[in-house]
């Protein structure tokens, strides 16, 4: 299975409504999600499933990526930056059967998910910067633990 986990990309501090679902993305936001959308599509192994946050700023970034792809907008509430790490390692078993995906979330689920599939939950995760994504290779039956991180993956700055 190939999973990619990408973080949205850079987004305003605050919204217009107050809440932290509504933050939507800076100019370089949307600049690193059009570099992301390219760099899935051109993997050799690009996800045949891309699940976001409903959050805006994760709606966002995945909007351009489903549309590189040609893919349609999937939503998984479990991603949304106030749930925990278990509801997003549910959300990659029930894609398993994709074979490879894409889940646009948010720190710091995300950082914490790459050092779950590739060392197991006793070990502290490393960071994990907006715009970025870590594609994982998982070999064999097992997600926690059982993934080799094969690539990071940033525009430049």
């Amino acid at each position: 299975m190939e999973i990619y986990v990408i973080r949205h990309g850079k987004a305003h501090q605050d919204s217009d409504t107050g809440r932290d679902a509504d933050r939507v993305l800076k100019k370089r936001g949307h600049n690193q999600a059009q570099w992301l959308a390219r760099a899935l599509r051109d993997q050799a192994t690009p996800p045949g499933m891309v699940l976001s946050s409903p959050y805006a700023r994760a709606r966002q970034t995945a909007e351009h990526i489903w549309e590189m792809l040609g893919q349609p907008e999937q939503f998984d509430d479990r991603l949304g930056s106030d749930r925990s790490l278990s509801d997003a390692i549910d959300v990659l078993i029930d894609a398993r059967e994709a074979g490879s995906v894409a889940v646009v979330g948010h720190n710091p689920t995300c950082a914490r998910l790459v050092s779950a599939l590739c060392n197991g939950l006793a070990t502290m995760p490393g960071g994990h910067r907006t715009g970025e994504m870590a594609h994982i290779r998982i070999e064999g039956a097992e997600l926690i633990g059982g993934g080799t991180l094969v690539d990071r993956l940033r525009m430049e700055d």
